[in-house]
């Protein structure tokens, strides 16, 4: 029998407190569908921009930005600030994030590509702090095995009602008579606006433990 068991289900999360951990997903899984689904055309649609411009500036980009993601876990393993490890990093990514997707939303029309890969490797460079270091924090939350099923089962519920969000607000500005232009940029507003608070949830409620990993003890 573990002798620990006891203390972890004294200091295991509420499912309240996991939900508001859980809310960055909301933002960062509506962009994920926006990414697949409605960015590539809307640049193509509505800049004037070939959709092979596009494809090929989001081609170098993830080639750019893939080998970074290591360097980026690297460096937050070494991180010690007052506040935090993790809460550091996701308050450095948020504002980069919002930036570049503000940025890549209101793209003039006739945008080069050159514009279009600053831009997206801004938006990724902000995407990949904030999931990684969301990541990370939820499994150094998790005190077993039963706590990791509850917040990560918890963060895919949310990162679901993200995408349907993504998937759903173009339809309701159609329906409303808007364009799909119109309706793709009030689904990045969307994104944008959610971000700060998503972030600021779960840095003002959730605890920050120690990276370091003490063993359950194990009692004959």
């Amino acid at each position: 029998m573990s002798v620990g068991t006891t203390a972890d289900r004294q200091t295991q999360l509420s499912l309240a407190a996991i939900f508001a951990f859980a809310g960055t997903s909301l933002p960062v899984s509506a962009l994920a569908i926006a990414i697949a689904v409605q960015l590539p055309p809307y640049f193509a649609g509505h800049l004037g921009i070939s959709l092979a411009v596009v494809g090929n500036a989001f081609a170098i980009v993830r080639l750019i930005d893939i080998p970074l993601d290591p360097f980026i876990g690297l460096a937050m393993d070494r991180t010690r600030t007052p506040i935090g490890r993790y809460r550091a990093w996701m308050l450095a990514g948020a504002p980069i994030l919002m930036f570049g997707l503000f940025m890549l939303f209101h793209a003039p029309v006739g945008a080069t590509i050159v514009y279009l890969i600053t831009w997206l490797l801004i938006m990724y460079l902000g995407l990949s702090i904030l999931t990684l270091s969301h990541s990370a924090w939820a499994a150094n939350l998790a005190t077993s095995y039963q706590e990791r099923s509850r917040i990560f089962g918890v963060l895919a519920s949310v990162g679901v009602a993200g995408a349907l969000m993504a998937l759903i607000i173009p339809i309701v500005m159609a329906s409303m008579g808007k364009s799909n232009a119109q309706g793709i940029m009030a689904m990045g507003w969307a994104i944008i606006g959610l971000i700060p608070f998503a972030v600021g949830a779960v840095i003002l409620s959730t605890r920050e433990k120690s990276p370091e990993i003490t063993p359950t003890v194990i009692s004959s």
